[in-house]
């Protein structure tokens, strides 16, 4: 029987599939050698980049240290140390509110940080922008960020499944006294750590406001009567916006329309 020019045995199939897969996975393999020496490479430069700016800031050119910080971001990304330093630079010329600004984006990154709180503290203070007492279930929550409290909630849930699960099946024996203090313990952490890791969620609409001359209004509009001035560097949680302006409250509990152009969003 005469076969059909169109079709193929399993041994053309084999033949075929080894000739085209041979140059795919060389093209693969070469590909990700690139990759992996781009990458190489772009960190170098970004090392590079970063001691140069630290020597900038070493010798007092705070301001070239800061266009230099700020340089690296826009091409890199950000880190911590990166955040950190820059703040550093912009403390050093008095432009309080991008240094402020930095501190907290820098603590989204790595909250807790002893340093990088240290800092914007005293910044704060010699600026006049004292806090005032916060609470203490506020001051724990500052301990850690809200990706951190919902992992302790998220394991402390499931291990109480977990028991909960043991405890149904008979299995534990002469353990079930355990097993219940341990269900009893991992829901205490469930509803510690959820309210911190709300609180926290909710600093990250926070603003900073970098405008000197700043001030809200009782209206979002131009021409409305003013509300009080509000200091560069102060915290605003923003509500809802109107045209050019949104409706912010500042952390002393002052609230007003607050011009778009005057504040920078913690977390863009």
């Amino acid at each position: 029987m005469k076969r059909n020019v169109f079709s193929l045995d399993c041994m053309d199939c084999m033949r075929m599939l080894k000739t085209s897969m041979l140059p795919l996975m060389l093209c693969l393999l070469v590909s990700s050698w690139a990759v992996v020496v781009a990458g190489a490479d772009e960190k170098s430069a970004a090392v590079s980049l970063f001691e140069q700016a630290n020597i900038l800031h070493t010798q007092g050119e705070f301001q070239q240290a800061a266009e230099q910080y700020s340089s690296i971001i826009s091409t890199y990304g950000v880190s911590a140390p990166l955040l950190y330093n820059l703040a550093n630079s912009y403390a050093a010329v008095g432009q309080v509110g991008l240094a402020v600004l930095n501190y907290e984006r820098a603590l989204r990154l790595a909250p807790g940080d002893a340093d990088i709180q240290g800092n914007v503290a005293q910044v704060r203070k010699d600026a006049g922008l004292y806090r005032d007492n916060q609470p203490l279930h506020r001051r724990l929550a500052e301990m850690l960020g809200a990706d951190q409290w919902l992992m302790i909630a998220g394991c402390a849930f499931l291990c109480l499944g977990l028991s909960a699960l043991l405890a149904t099946t008979g299995l534990v024996g002469q353990g079930g006294k355990s097993l219940y203090w341990l269900m009893i313990g991992s829901l205490a952490v469930v509803l510690l750590a959820l309210p911190p890791a709300v609180f926290r969620y909710q600093d990250w609409k926070i603003g900073v406001v970098l405008a000197e001359d700043a001030h809200l209004v009782i209206s979002p509009f131009a021409d409305a009567a003013s509300a009080g001035d509000i200091k560069v560097g102060r915290l605003i949680r923003p509500e809802r916006e109107h045209g050019d302006y949104v409706l912010v409250t500042a952390e002393t509990g002052k609230a007003g329309w607050l011009n778009k152009g005057s504040f920078a969003l913690v977390t863009e």
